[in-house]
């Protein structure tokens, strides 16, 4: 991500249009990322994804809606930043990650965050669809607490000796089902059943 330089008034419109910009941009105008992020998942607890905007965030934020875009250009770029930084709730998990030293320990992890997650997701309407629309291959790779959250996930499998596309693959397959449940908000009971089922696979596929 590229630093945004101030521009002069001619230039205004056709700077805010440019690329993303690295978090020390947002320091040094004032603002950090973990308070913008902070501030956004506050408005979509309330309102959802659909009602988080420009102008909301800068209420939530107490700043004038024209200087947020000194910060952040637009909703798109906004999306995006919530997306990478969406997780730093979940740094005990990551932590966890990094203790683990057998598969059941990695299923234990794994299953207590996947009912966090949920959670979290619950919380947060819309968040779970975007999350997912944000989603490649490699999300591990990048900024952020969401990236730092699944290197974590794939880097303990790794660790105990599954090969990487295994890993990912693993990966991949609860992110997915997780983000499927929750689409079908169906009953605790019915998420905490279908998810011992897939750990149950997981441990039966990796322990071979």
């Amino acid at each position: 991500m590229s630093v945004r330089r101030d521009a002069g008034p001619a230039q205004g419109a056709s700077a805010r249009s440019a690329g993303p910009r690295d978090a020390s941009s947002h320091v040094a105008a004032g603002l950090t990322v973990a308070a913008i992020v902070d501030a956004a998942l506050a408005v979509i607890r309330v309102d959802g994804v659909g009602g988080l905007t420009m102008r909301s965030l800068a209420e939530r934020l107490a700043v004038r809606a024209p200087s947020l875009y000194h910060h952040v250009r637009n909703k798109d770029e906004l999306l995006e930043l919530v997306a990478r930084n969406a997780f730093d709730a979940f740094a005990a998990d990551r932590t966890a990650y990094a203790e683990v030293r057998t598969l059941d320990d990695w299923i234990a992890v794994t299953t207590s965050g996947s009912h966090r997650l949920r959670a979290f997701y619950a919380e947060h309407p819309g968040l779970a669809a975007l999350i997912q629309t944000k989603a490649t291959p490699y999300r591990d790779v990048g900024d952020g607490s969401r990236a730092a959250l699944v290197r974590a996930q794939i880097g303990a499998l790794v660790a105990l000796g599954v090969p990487e596309s295994t890993a990912r693959e693993t990966f991949e397959t609860i992110a997915h089902w997780t983000l499927a449940a929750v689409a079908a908000d169906g009953p605790d009971e019915l998420f905490s059943a279908g998810l011992d089922l897939l750990m149950l696979g997981v441990r039966s596929r990796l322990s071979d």
